[in-house]
């Protein structure tokens, strides 16, 4: 198809948003619109945020903090993965609702987590920590 470029499923309702900005002539509905896309986007940079500062606070070091957010590491605890992502959907961000479903492709990090044998605990507590300040 001509014209058509690859978009990363995580980044489509991005695509999509900018594309109908641009198609629309309704001043009003590009607006509107717009405030989607700043939204979408915002929501996404403080889901980052989070992970980040879980990860932070999980790890030893910033080296180890580095390396938990850049490398891609091949699972080995399933177990300890599903329980950290679990609660971090429970406390963080329910990726089963739309505007969240971006958590989904940001959970690398707990895989990496696993693998560098951060305690399950450590995580949580983390997390806790973390969920605490998105209350406010």
């Amino acid at each position: 198809m001509a014209g058509m470029e690859a978009v990363a499923q995580c980044d489509v309702p991005v695509a999509c948003l900018q594309k109908r900005i641009k198609a629309t002539q309704d001043p009003e509905e590009r607006e509107k619109l717009q405030k989607d896309l700043d939204r979408l986007l915002e929501v996404r940079e403080l889901i980052q945020q989070t992970v980040e500062r879980i990860v932070t606070l999980a790890t030893d070091s910033k080296e180890q903090a580095n390396r938990v957010l850049t490398t891609k590491q091949h699972l080995t605890n399933r177990e300890n993965y599903r329980a950290a992502v679990e609660y971090f959907r429970i406390h963080c961000f329910d990726w089963h609702k739309p505007e969240y479903e971006y958590a989904l492709h940001q959970l690398r990090p707990f895989v990496n987590l696993c693998v560098e044998q951060v305690p399950l605990t450590r995580t949580k507590e983390a997390i806790d920590q973390v969920s605490e300040t998105l209350k406010k």
